[in-house]
């Protein structure tokens, strides 16, 4: 699966919007709104595709590109 620019926007909004009405713990909700970020991201990263050309030689990936 490509990396979603719109799938991890819609994430991090999520995450906004479910600490936004929260006025007991303001650092437990930041807390909470890193985490989603920082899991959202890492989810977009794992699904990323690259691409590129090894040498037949088992040398390092050239012409790489993530999708």
């Amino acid at each position: 699966m490509a990396i979603s620019e719109q799938r991890l926007k819609k994430t991090i909004k999520e995450a906004m919007e479910t600490c936004r009405n929260e006025t007991d713990n303001p650092d437990s909700s930041l807390e909470k709104i890193a985490g989603a970020i920082a899991k959202a991201v890492i989810d977009e990263l794992n699904a990323a595709v690259v691409t590129g050309t090894c040498p037949p030689n088992g040398g390092p990936l050239t012409a790489g590109k993530i999708i």
